[in-house]
Protein backbone atom coordinates (compact mmCIF):
# COMPACT_ATOMS: atom_id res chain seq x y z
CA UNK A 1 0.00 0.00 0.00
CA UNK A 2 1.42 3.24 -1.31
CA UNK A 3 0.66 6.43 1.23
CA UNK A 4 -0.46 9.42 -1.24
CA UNK A 5 2.30 11.67 -0.95
CA UNK A 6 5.27 10.05 0.52
CA UNK A 7 5.99 8.34 -2.54
CA UNK A 8 7.36 11.11 -4.28
CA UNK A 9 11.07 11.68 -3.45
CA UNK A 10 10.19 14.64 -1.30
CA UNK A 11 7.71 12.58 0.89
CA UNK A 12 10.32 10.56 1.14
CA UNK A 13 13.44 12.41 2.14
CA UNK A 14 11.05 14.00 4.28
CA UNK A 15 9.99 10.67 5.85
CA UNK A 16 13.71 9.12 6.29
CA UNK A 17 14.56 12.75 7.90
CA UNK A 18 11.82 12.81 10.35
CA UNK A 19 12.08 8.91 11.10
CA UNK A 20 15.60 9.53 12.22
CA UNK A 21 15.01 12.21 14.18
CA UNK A 22 12.26 10.16 15.56
CA UNK A 23 14.21 7.00 16.45
CA UNK A 24 16.83 9.53 18.31
CA UNK A 25 14.24 11.28 20.43
CA UNK A 26 12.85 7.55 21.22
CA UNK A 27 16.38 6.11 22.02
CA UNK A 28 16.91 9.09 23.95
CA UNK A 29 13.78 9.13 26.17
CA UNK A 30 14.02 5.99 28.44
CA UNK A 31 17.58 6.92 29.78
CA UNK A 32 16.96 10.51 29.92
CA UNK A 33 13.04 9.51 31.79
CA UNK A 34 14.80 7.59 34.32
CA UNK A 35 17.08 10.48 34.86
CA UNK A 36 14.79 13.16 35.13
CA UNK A 37 12.88 10.98 37.80
CA UNK A 38 15.80 10.65 39.77
CA UNK A 39 16.56 14.25 39.67
CA UNK A 40 13.15 15.08 40.30
CA UNK A 41 14.05 13.00 43.97
CA UNK A 42 17.42 14.47 44.14
CA UNK A 43 16.09 18.05 44.09
CA UNK A 44 13.29 17.00 46.67
CA UNK A 45 15.56 15.23 49.07
CA UNK A 46 18.17 18.10 48.90
CA UNK A 47 15.33 20.87 49.53
CA UNK A 48 13.60 18.80 52.42
CA UNK A 49 17.15 18.16 54.00
CA UNK A 50 17.76 21.68 54.07
CA UNK A 51 14.20 22.53 55.56
CA UNK A 52 14.81 19.87 58.47
CA UNK A 53 17.92 20.92 58.77
CA UNK A 54 17.11 25.40 59.39
CA UNK A 55 14.25 23.49 61.88
CA UNK A 56 16.92 21.50 63.82
CA UNK A 57 18.88 24.26 64.21
CA UNK A 58 16.68 26.26 65.88
CA UNK A 59 15.35 23.90 67.45
CA UNK A 60 19.01 22.96 69.21
CA UNK A 61 19.01 26.38 70.08
CA UNK A 62 16.85 26.08 72.83
CA UNK A 63 15.48 29.45 72.74
CA UNK A 64 12.09 29.10 72.10
CA UNK A 65 8.78 27.94 73.81
CA UNK A 66 6.47 25.59 72.38
CA UNK A 67 4.05 28.54 71.15
CA UNK A 68 6.79 30.10 69.38
CA UNK A 69 8.65 26.73 67.77
CA UNK A 70 4.59 25.52 66.59
CA UNK A 71 4.71 29.45 64.98
CA UNK A 72 8.13 28.71 63.56
CA UNK A 73 7.13 25.43 62.25
CA UNK A 74 4.28 27.28 60.24
CA UNK A 75 5.73 29.97 58.92
CA UNK A 76 8.58 27.11 57.32
CA UNK A 77 5.28 24.72 55.90
CA UNK A 78 3.77 27.87 53.90
CA UNK A 79 7.63 28.38 52.28
CA UNK A 80 8.25 24.72 50.86
CA UNK A 81 6.42 22.21 49.53
CA UNK A 82 7.91 19.80 52.10
CA UNK A 83 5.90 19.68 55.40
CA UNK A 84 8.47 19.54 58.84
CA UNK A 85 7.25 18.10 61.42
CA UNK A 86 9.20 17.73 65.21
CA UNK A 87 8.55 14.65 67.47
CA UNK A 88 9.84 16.19 70.67
CA UNK A 89 11.61 14.37 73.65
CA UNK A 90 8.23 14.04 75.33
CA UNK A 91 5.98 12.70 72.54
CA UNK A 92 4.28 15.69 71.53
CA UNK A 93 4.16 16.18 67.45
CA UNK A 94 4.36 19.87 65.92
CA UNK A 95 4.21 21.16 62.67
CA UNK A 96 2.74 19.58 59.58
CA UNK A 97 2.02 16.22 61.57
CA UNK A 98 2.77 12.48 60.03
CA UNK A 99 0.71 9.90 59.51
CA UNK A 100 0.51 6.67 62.06
CA UNK A 101 2.73 4.92 59.31
CA UNK A 102 5.37 7.79 58.67
CA UNK A 103 5.00 8.77 62.45
CA UNK A 104 6.34 4.55 63.32
CA UNK A 105 8.84 4.73 60.49
CA UNK A 106 10.28 8.02 61.64
CA UNK A 107 10.68 6.70 65.47
CA UNK A 108 11.74 3.56 64.61
CA UNK A 109 15.88 4.72 64.63
CA UNK A 110 17.21 0.63 65.77
CA UNK A 111 19.25 2.24 68.44
CA UNK A 112 19.82 5.83 66.62
CA UNK A 113 20.81 8.24 69.74
CA UNK A 114 22.99 11.81 69.69
CA UNK A 115 26.45 10.27 71.02
CA UNK A 116 28.69 12.23 68.38
CA UNK A 117 31.95 11.99 71.20
CA UNK A 118 31.05 8.48 71.92
CA UNK A 119 30.88 9.46 75.91
CA UNK A 120 27.49 8.82 76.96
CA UNK A 121 26.14 11.94 76.39
CA UNK A 122 23.21 12.20 74.44
CA UNK A 123 22.66 16.07 74.98
CA UNK A 124 26.50 17.57 74.68
CA UNK A 125 27.59 19.62 71.77
CA UNK A 126 29.25 16.73 69.93
CA UNK A 127 29.20 18.48 66.58
CA UNK A 128 32.37 20.30 66.92
CA UNK A 129 31.04 23.65 65.13
CA UNK A 130 31.82 25.84 68.86
CA UNK A 131 28.65 27.51 68.88
CA UNK A 132 27.39 25.88 72.39
CA UNK A 133 24.10 24.84 70.13
CA UNK A 134 22.46 21.46 71.28
CA UNK A 135 23.81 18.58 68.79
CA UNK A 136 22.18 17.89 65.23
CA UNK A 137 22.69 14.52 63.44
CA UNK A 138 23.48 14.25 59.97
CA UNK A 139 19.95 13.63 57.86
CA UNK A 140 18.95 9.90 57.30
CA UNK A 141 16.42 9.08 54.09
CA UNK A 142 13.43 6.65 55.14
CA UNK A 143 10.95 5.08 52.33
CA UNK A 144 7.52 4.88 53.32
CA UNK A 145 4.27 3.86 51.14
CA UNK A 146 3.46 7.45 49.80
CA UNK A 147 7.05 8.85 49.83
CA UNK A 148 9.91 9.11 51.33
CA UNK A 149 11.08 11.27 54.67
CA UNK A 150 14.01 12.94 55.49
CA UNK A 151 15.26 12.18 59.42
CA UNK A 152 17.04 14.40 61.69
CA UNK A 153 17.78 14.08 65.50
CA UNK A 154 18.38 17.27 67.59
CA UNK A 155 18.91 18.03 71.34
CA UNK A 156 15.75 19.88 72.21
CA UNK A 157 16.97 20.86 75.77
CA UNK A 158 15.20 17.95 77.25
CA UNK A 159 16.62 15.06 75.14
CA UNK A 160 16.07 14.08 71.93
CA UNK A 161 14.05 15.14 68.89
CA UNK A 162 13.19 13.83 65.86
CA UNK A 163 13.26 16.50 63.23
CA UNK A 164 11.35 14.78 59.84
CA UNK A 165 10.55 16.39 56.84
CA UNK A 166 8.19 14.41 54.07
CA UNK A 167 8.90 14.11 50.48
CA UNK A 168 5.21 13.02 48.99
CA UNK A 169 5.53 10.96 45.72
CA UNK A 170 2.78 12.88 44.59
CA UNK A 171 4.20 16.72 44.40
CA UNK A 172 7.63 14.32 42.66
CA UNK A 173 4.94 12.97 40.06
CA UNK A 174 3.90 16.19 39.30
CA UNK A 175 7.14 17.86 39.16
CA UNK A 176 8.14 14.81 36.79
CA UNK A 177 5.41 15.59 34.89
CA UNK A 178 6.62 18.68 34.27
CA UNK A 179 9.54 17.85 33.17
CA UNK A 180 8.62 15.35 30.79
CA UNK A 181 6.19 17.88 29.30
CA UNK A 182 8.81 20.21 28.80
CA UNK A 183 11.14 17.52 26.85
CA UNK A 184 8.21 16.54 24.98
CA UNK A 185 7.78 19.96 24.31
CA UNK A 186 11.42 19.82 22.99
CA UNK A 187 11.35 16.78 21.32
CA UNK A 188 8.39 17.82 19.16
CA UNK A 189 10.53 21.21 18.19
CA UNK A 190 13.31 19.02 17.17
CA UNK A 191 11.34 17.04 15.16
CA UNK A 192 9.22 19.73 13.40
CA UNK A 193 12.95 21.25 12.67
CA UNK A 194 14.17 18.45 11.48
CA UNK A 195 10.77 17.71 9.16
CA UNK A 196 11.72 21.79 7.92
CA UNK A 197 15.12 21.09 7.12
CA UNK A 198 14.22 18.27 5.18
CA UNK A 199 11.57 20.13 3.26
CA UNK A 200 14.02 22.83 2.35
CA UNK A 201 16.77 19.97 1.24
CA UNK A 202 13.77 18.07 -0.66
CA UNK A 203 12.85 21.11 -2.85
CA UNK A 204 16.25 22.24 -3.76
CA UNK A 205 16.65 18.46 -4.70
CA UNK A 206 13.31 17.95 -6.33
CA UNK A 207 13.12 21.55 -8.11
CA UNK A 208 15.92 21.03 -10.79
CA UNK A 209 14.87 17.52 -11.45
CA UNK A 210 11.11 18.90 -12.15
CA UNK A 211 12.68 21.45 -14.13
CA UNK A 212 14.21 18.76 -15.87
CA UNK A 213 11.46 16.36 -16.59
CA UNK A 214 9.82 19.69 -17.94
CA UNK A 215 12.11 19.90 -20.54
CA UNK A 216 12.04 16.26 -21.42
CA UNK A 217 7.70 16.79 -21.54
CA UNK A 218 8.83 19.83 -23.92
CA UNK A 219 11.47 18.08 -26.43
CA UNK A 220 8.99 14.93 -26.51
CA UNK A 221 6.29 18.01 -27.62
CA UNK A 222 8.57 18.72 -30.00
CA UNK A 223 10.08 21.96 -29.25
CA UNK A 224 13.55 21.53 -29.66
CA UNK A 225 15.14 24.39 -28.46
CA UNK A 226 13.97 23.32 -24.77
CA UNK A 227 17.02 22.73 -22.33
CA UNK A 228 17.12 21.80 -18.99
CA UNK A 229 18.57 24.70 -15.99
CA UNK A 230 21.81 22.38 -14.83
CA UNK A 231 21.59 23.49 -11.47
CA UNK A 232 21.58 21.66 -8.06
CA UNK A 233 23.64 18.82 -6.44
CA UNK A 234 26.42 17.25 -9.02
CA UNK A 235 24.28 14.12 -9.59
CA UNK A 236 21.32 16.05 -10.24
CA UNK A 237 23.04 18.73 -12.56
CA UNK A 238 24.76 16.04 -14.63
CA UNK A 239 21.26 14.74 -15.68
CA UNK A 240 20.46 18.01 -16.80
CA UNK A 241 23.49 17.96 -18.86
CA UNK A 242 23.41 14.45 -20.76
CA UNK A 243 19.63 15.58 -21.62
CA UNK A 244 20.67 18.92 -22.92
CA UNK A 245 23.21 17.16 -24.89
CA UNK A 246 20.96 14.61 -26.40
CA UNK A 247 18.81 17.73 -27.11
CA UNK A 248 21.38 19.14 -29.00
CA UNK A 249 22.35 15.95 -30.89
CA UNK A 250 18.96 15.58 -32.03
CA UNK A 251 18.36 18.95 -33.15
CA UNK A 252 22.04 18.07 -35.59
CA UNK A 253 20.57 15.06 -36.54
CA UNK A 254 17.06 16.49 -38.05
CA UNK A 255 18.85 19.63 -39.23
CA UNK A 256 21.16 17.45 -41.05
CA UNK A 257 18.58 14.77 -42.10
CA UNK A 258 15.92 18.14 -43.27
CA UNK A 259 19.23 19.70 -45.50
CA UNK A 260 19.64 16.06 -47.10
CA UNK A 261 15.69 15.63 -47.95
CA UNK A 262 15.74 19.67 -49.25
CA UNK A 263 19.25 18.77 -51.32
CA UNK A 264 17.70 15.64 -52.53
CA UNK A 265 14.43 17.18 -53.75
CA UNK A 266 16.41 19.97 -55.68
CA UNK A 267 17.97 17.61 -57.25
CA UNK A 268 14.93 15.81 -58.93
CA UNK A 269 13.89 19.29 -60.11
CA UNK A 270 16.38 19.27 -63.38
CA UNK A 271 14.77 15.49 -63.95
CA UNK A 272 11.38 16.50 -63.44
CA UNK A 273 11.40 19.60 -65.48
CA UNK A 274 12.98 17.71 -68.33
CA UNK A 275 10.37 15.35 -68.13
CA UNK A 276 7.48 18.04 -68.29
CA UNK A 277 9.07 19.43 -71.27
CA UNK A 278 9.30 16.17 -73.06
CA UNK A 279 5.32 15.95 -72.17
CA UNK A 280 4.99 19.40 -73.39
CA UNK A 281 6.57 18.52 -76.76
CA UNK A 282 4.06 15.42 -77.24
CA UNK A 283 0.99 16.11 -79.61
CA UNK A 284 -2.18 16.76 -78.01
CA UNK A 285 -4.16 14.09 -76.67
CA UNK A 286 -5.64 12.73 -73.99
CA UNK A 287 -2.77 11.09 -73.11
CA UNK A 288 -0.65 13.98 -73.09
CA UNK A 289 -3.07 15.74 -70.40
CA UNK A 290 -3.46 12.77 -68.26
CA UNK A 291 0.83 13.08 -68.01
CA UNK A 292 0.76 16.67 -67.74
CA UNK A 293 -1.44 16.44 -64.83
CA UNK A 294 0.60 13.40 -63.42
CA UNK A 295 3.65 16.14 -63.50
CA UNK A 296 2.01 18.78 -62.22
CA UNK A 297 1.07 16.82 -59.06
CA UNK A 298 4.59 15.31 -59.09
CA UNK A 299 6.04 18.77 -59.30
CA UNK A 300 3.80 19.95 -56.18
CA UNK A 301 4.33 17.29 -54.29
CA UNK A 302 8.15 17.68 -54.75
CA UNK A 303 7.76 21.30 -53.96
CA UNK A 304 5.64 20.28 -50.18
CA UNK A 305 8.94 18.33 -49.32
CA UNK A 306 11.36 21.12 -49.96
CA UNK A 307 9.22 23.73 -48.30
CA UNK A 308 9.15 20.83 -45.46
CA UNK A 309 12.65 20.09 -45.24
CA UNK A 310 13.18 23.88 -44.76
CA UNK A 311 10.43 24.48 -42.14
CA UNK A 312 12.47 26.52 -39.32
CA UNK A 313 13.89 23.94 -37.02
CA UNK A 314 12.44 25.95 -33.92
CA UNK A 315 8.98 24.55 -34.58
CA UNK A 316 10.51 21.44 -33.66
CA UNK A 317 9.48 17.48 -34.38
CA UNK A 318 5.54 18.45 -34.10
CA UNK A 319 5.31 21.86 -34.89
CA UNK A 320 1.84 23.69 -33.71
CA UNK A 321 -0.44 26.78 -34.95
CA UNK A 322 -3.15 28.74 -33.56
CA UNK A 323 -6.10 27.64 -36.28
CA UNK A 324 -8.19 31.07 -35.34
CA UNK A 325 -5.84 33.23 -36.28
CA UNK A 326 -4.56 31.49 -39.13
CA UNK A 327 -8.11 31.19 -40.48
CA UNK A 328 -8.87 35.04 -39.73
CA UNK A 329 -5.51 35.72 -41.58
CA UNK A 330 -6.54 34.24 -44.66
CA UNK A 331 -10.42 35.07 -44.94
CA UNK A 332 -9.09 38.26 -44.43
CA UNK A 333 -6.82 37.77 -47.77
CA UNK A 334 -9.93 36.52 -49.92
CA UNK A 335 -11.90 38.98 -48.59
CA UNK A 336 -11.29 41.39 -51.26
CA UNK A 337 -11.94 38.59 -54.11
CA UNK A 338 -15.28 37.59 -52.46
CA UNK A 339 -16.49 41.70 -52.53
CA UNK A 340 -15.19 41.50 -56.10
CA UNK A 341 -17.44 38.70 -56.56
CA UNK A 342 -20.34 39.87 -54.65
CA UNK A 343 -20.41 36.93 -52.53
CA UNK A 344 -22.07 36.83 -49.47
CA UNK A 345 -19.35 35.69 -46.37
CA UNK A 346 -20.27 33.70 -43.20
CA UNK A 347 -17.74 33.84 -40.38
CA UNK A 348 -17.90 31.72 -37.21
CA UNK A 349 -14.81 31.43 -35.46
CA UNK A 350 -14.24 31.57 -31.90
CA UNK A 351 -12.70 34.45 -30.09
CA UNK A 352 -10.05 33.05 -27.87
CA UNK A 353 -6.75 30.98 -29.23
CA UNK A 354 -7.22 27.01 -30.72
CA UNK A 355 -3.78 25.20 -30.74
CA UNK A 356 -3.98 22.17 -33.50
CA UNK A 357 -0.88 20.30 -34.55
CA UNK A 358 -0.06 21.95 -37.31
CA UNK A 359 2.55 24.66 -38.66
CA UNK A 360 1.26 27.86 -40.03
CA UNK A 361 2.25 27.65 -43.29
CA UNK A 362 0.70 24.14 -43.90
CA UNK A 363 -2.54 25.16 -42.56
CA UNK A 364 -2.69 28.31 -44.38
CA UNK A 365 -1.84 26.37 -47.67
CA UNK A 366 -4.56 24.01 -46.90
CA UNK A 367 -7.20 26.80 -46.19
CA UNK A 368 -6.22 28.42 -49.66
CA UNK A 369 -6.76 25.51 -51.41
CA UNK A 370 -10.18 25.05 -49.97
CA UNK A 371 -11.47 28.55 -50.72
CA UNK A 372 -9.74 28.54 -54.12
CA UNK A 373 -11.56 25.92 -54.26
CA UNK A 374 -14.70 27.85 -53.81
CA UNK A 375 -13.54 30.49 -55.50
CA UNK A 376 -12.88 28.99 -58.90
CA UNK A 377 -15.71 26.02 -59.26
CA UNK A 378 -18.70 27.82 -57.79
CA UNK A 379 -20.26 30.40 -59.81
CA UNK A 380 -19.66 34.08 -58.87
CA UNK A 381 -22.91 35.56 -56.59
CA UNK A 382 -22.53 32.01 -54.67
CA UNK A 383 -22.64 32.63 -51.01
CA UNK A 384 -19.95 30.62 -48.95
CA UNK A 385 -18.92 30.31 -45.02
CA UNK A 386 -16.00 29.57 -42.67
CA UNK A 387 -16.25 27.66 -39.68
CA UNK A 388 -14.23 26.48 -36.60
CA UNK A 389 -15.16 24.23 -33.98
CA UNK A 390 -13.05 23.86 -31.37
CA UNK A 391 -12.82 20.64 -29.23
CA UNK A 392 -11.11 19.27 -26.26
CA UNK A 393 -9.12 16.67 -28.25
CA UNK A 394 -9.56 18.22 -31.89
CA UNK A 395 -10.50 21.03 -34.41
CA UNK A 396 -12.78 21.29 -36.50
CA UNK A 397 -12.63 24.22 -39.62
CA UNK A 398 -15.18 24.10 -42.17
CA UNK A 399 -15.78 25.37 -45.46
CA UNK A 400 -19.33 25.60 -46.95
CA UNK A 401 -20.96 27.06 -50.13
CA UNK A 402 -23.73 26.94 -51.83
CA UNK A 403 -22.27 25.84 -55.25
CA UNK A 404 -23.51 22.69 -57.08
CA UNK A 405 -21.62 20.26 -54.95
CA UNK A 406 -18.17 17.66 -55.11
CA UNK A 407 -18.12 14.49 -56.35
CA UNK A 408 -17.44 11.83 -53.65
CA UNK A 409 -13.82 10.63 -55.29
CA UNK A 410 -12.70 14.66 -55.60
CA UNK A 411 -10.81 14.16 -52.30
CA UNK A 412 -8.01 11.60 -54.22
CA UNK A 413 -4.92 12.48 -55.87
CA UNK A 414 -5.37 14.33 -59.50
CA UNK A 415 -9.10 14.30 -59.86
CA UNK A 416 -11.62 16.32 -60.82
CA UNK A 417 -14.82 17.03 -62.65
CA UNK A 418 -14.32 20.50 -63.47
CA UNK A 419 -11.01 20.62 -65.77
CA UNK A 420 -8.20 21.55 -63.02
CA UNK A 421 -5.57 19.46 -61.92
CA UNK A 422 -7.42 18.35 -58.91
CA UNK A 423 -4.59 19.25 -57.03
CA UNK A 424 -6.72 21.87 -54.34
CA UNK A 425 -8.36 19.16 -52.73
CA UNK A 426 -5.25 17.02 -53.03
CA UNK A 427 -3.17 19.27 -51.09
CA UNK A 428 -5.91 20.08 -48.40
CA UNK A 429 -5.97 16.03 -47.74
CA UNK A 430 -2.30 15.83 -47.91
CA UNK A 431 -1.07 18.54 -45.23
CA UNK A 432 -4.15 16.95 -43.09
CA UNK A 433 -2.97 13.39 -43.21
CA UNK A 434 0.25 14.23 -42.61
CA UNK A 435 -0.46 15.65 -38.91
CA UNK A 436 -3.04 12.93 -38.12
CA UNK A 437 -6.16 14.69 -39.23
CA UNK A 438 -9.16 13.65 -41.25
CA UNK A 439 -10.58 15.40 -44.12
CA UNK A 440 -14.82 14.88 -45.38
CA UNK A 441 -16.69 16.12 -48.21
CA UNK A 442 -20.32 16.18 -48.02
CA UNK A 443 -23.75 17.92 -48.51
CA UNK A 444 -25.69 19.16 -45.99
CA UNK A 445 -28.98 20.51 -46.22
CA UNK A 446 -28.71 21.41 -50.13
CA UNK A 447 -24.83 23.21 -48.81
CA UNK A 448 -21.59 21.47 -50.18
CA UNK A 449 -19.23 21.30 -46.99
CA UNK A 450 -15.38 20.39 -46.63
CA UNK A 451 -14.64 19.56 -43.36
CA UNK A 452 -11.13 19.16 -41.66
CA UNK A 453 -9.96 17.68 -38.70
CA UNK A 454 -6.88 18.50 -36.88
CA UNK A 455 -5.85 17.36 -33.20
CA UNK A 456 -5.18 19.93 -30.38
CA UNK A 457 -1.93 20.42 -29.36
CA UNK A 458 -0.70 23.13 -26.08
CA UNK A 459 0.52 26.59 -27.03
CA UNK A 460 4.27 27.00 -27.34
CA UNK A 461 4.00 28.00 -23.45
CA UNK A 462 3.19 24.91 -22.38
CA UNK A 463 4.15 20.85 -22.57
CA UNK A 464 2.63 18.38 -24.48
CA UNK A 465 0.16 17.81 -22.29
CA UNK A 466 -0.74 21.61 -21.85
CA UNK A 467 0.66 21.68 -18.54
CA UNK A 468 2.19 25.44 -17.80
CA UNK A 469 5.98 25.36 -17.94
CA UNK A 470 7.74 27.01 -15.34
Amino acid sequence: MTIPGLASLRGRVLLLAVGIAGLVILLAAVPLALLLRSAAYDDAEREATYAAQNVSDYLSSGTYDDQVLDQYLKRVNGRTSWPVTIVMSDGDVLGAGLSSAALKSATRDGGRAIDADGDGDQRGDGDGDADNLGFVSDARTISVDDGRLVEILADDGDGQARVVASVDNSVIFSSVRTRYALVGVAALGLLLLAGAAAEVTSRRLVRPLRRTADTAGRLSAGDLAARAPEEGPAEVAQVAVELNALAGRIDELLTTERESTADLSHRLRTPLTAVRLGVEALPASERKVELEQHVASLQRTLTQVIRAARRPQREGVHPRADAAAVVRERLEFWTPLAEDQERAVTVDVAGGESWVRSSADDLATTIDALLENVMAHTPEGTPFGLRLVPGPEDVAIEVHDDGPGIPSGAISRGQSDRGSSGLGLDIARSTTEAVGGTIEVGRVDGTTMVRITLPTAGSPQHGADGAAQP
